[in-house]
């Protein structure tokens, strides 16, 4: 959806479209806790997640919706500059589809918090299917 200046809305896109989206299958690479961190951040609103901001996280705190989710810091020493550089390069790799989708306006706000609900839905329904089938 687009609004009349050609920017993006930020609406969820339905549920069905989402699950099969590569980015998707990145956020499934998450641990729990780890997407619990990045929904809390979104849900709060006072952050704004950084886009493009992978190399030289300057000024303010400018993090990746990834980096926030891993727990990494913004940088305040040269020393923790080159550290964040290196995991950035990491993260990066391991998860290009979502930082890409993520860094293009492919995927708004409002489709990475439905997709962090559904992922911790499905691992629920799957922690019960399983302990309802061994007993």
């Amino acid at each position: 959806m687009f609004a009349k200046d050609n920017s993006k809305v930020d609406a969820a896109r339905p549920w069905a479209s989402l699950v099969d989206e590569p980015w998707y299958m990145d956020l499934q690479k998450l641990a729990n806790e780890e997407l619990m961190r990045m929904y809390t951040m979104f849900a709060d609103g006072r952050y704004r997640f950084a886009k493009n901001a992978w190399y030289i996280p300057l000024g303010t705190d400018q993090r990746c919706p990834i980096m926030v989710a891993k727990g990494f810091r913004s940088p305040d020493t040269l020393d923790r500059m080159a550290e964040f550089q290196d995991t950035a390069k990491t993260l990066e790799a391991e998860y290009r589809n979502f930082i890409d989708a993520w860094d293009f306006g492919y995927i708004t706000r409002r489709d990475i918090e439905i997709a962090i609900l559904k992922i911790l839905e499905s691992r629920n329904i799957e922690i019960t299917e399983h302990a309802s089938g061994s007993a």
